[in-house]
């Protein structure tokens, strides 16, 4: 048994709408491009001579004109909002990897932090009564700047006090280099 699919007075009304619709020639279209592109909006006057001219209804023509401005500008505002989107994104990422840097180089320092302290440690304790030096924990500003000349080689740091080589990865050897993004 076959169905046979009965057409509903919805899609009956439509198709006789569309039956006394006259679809545009390529020629009266190409016209009307050419016109769209040197005036986007023509007066009443110009709508009249271009219906007279193409054969078509003043009212065709003005909503043809309605039309072709609507999708120029949906066609903008979506060129824009990729652009936008694009933008966005490329920033998103580049603020993500920004906040891993950032974290990164937090980890790094606690571990020259670590490391310092426990270099200042086994100083203090093998010293010979001398006032310890805390450049290392007390003073920001020197610590900072010491951190900052500290020369790194292939996960070692050279501390000046001591002469003294001591090994990063010894301390945290999961730690990821800052310098190796």
């Amino acid at each position: 048994m076959s169905l046979q699919q009965v057409p509903t007075t919805e899609t009956t009304t439509r198709k006789n709408r569309n039956e006394g619709r006259k679809r545009f020639t390529d020629k009266q279209i190409s016209f009307l491009e050419y016109m769209f592109e040197t005036q986007s909006r023509p007066e009443l006057r110009m709508k009249h001579q271009l219906a007279h001219k193409l054969g078509l209804h003043p009212r065709q023509v003005a909503i043809w004109f309605q039309n072709k401005r609507a999708r120029s500008k949906s066609r903008q505002i979506e060129q824009e909002y990729n652009a936008l989107k694009h933008n966005y994104e490329t920033l998103a990422s580049k603020s993500e990897s920004l906040k891993k840097e950032n974290q990164a180089l937090l980890n790094q320092l606690e571990v020259l932090r670590n490391v310092a302290e426990k270099h200042q440690e086994k100083t203090s304790s093998s010293g010979s009564g001398e006032e310890s030096d805390d450049r290392f924990t007390n003073s920001p500003d020197v610590m900072f700047g010491q951190e900052m000349n500290v020369p790194f080689c292939d996960g070692f740091a050279y501390f000046e006090e001591g002469n003294s080589l001591l090994e990063i990865e010894e301390q945290l050897p999961d730690l990821q280099k800052w310098w190796e993004f």
